[in-house]
């Protein structure tokens, strides 16, 4: 039982252990990126198979610009008709200078998202 207890802990944590680590540097200003100050970018799109879902979890930065400009009916990975039950989400924690940036970035998170490095 205690196994098991333990396997259960590890497999929920583990999505933790894989989320990328904050960025240093500020996607607005250039400036040192304080931990203390962050917003939190996600972003969910209709992919056409479970092919598309499994390449994306593989390298989800990978495909950021495509989720970022996809329509909604076109597959970003693979530019066929997408399937509105196949769903990936693209989410990151960014970190910036100052408040001033985090208002920047939260008035328009899909142009600046790119920027983070």
């Amino acid at each position: 039982m205690k196994h098991l207890l333990a396997l259960l802990a590890a497999a929920a944590l583990s999505p933790l252990a894989a989320a990328e680590p904050l960025n240093t540097v500020c996607p607005i200003s250039g400036k040192p990126a304080n931990p203390s100050i962050t917003s939190n970018y996600s972003k969910t799109v209709a992919v056409c198979c479970d092919r598309c879902v499994s390449q994306f979890n593989a390298t989800p930065k990978a495909y950021l610009r495509n989720i970022i400009s996809a329509n909604g009916t076109q597959c970003p990975l693979s530019k066929k008709r997408a399937d509105a039950s196949k769903k990936v989400t693209y989410t990151r924690q960014v970190a910036f200078a100052d408040a001033a940036s985090k208002a920047a970035f939260d008035s328009a998170p899909d142009r600046h998202i790119t920027q983070v490095r």
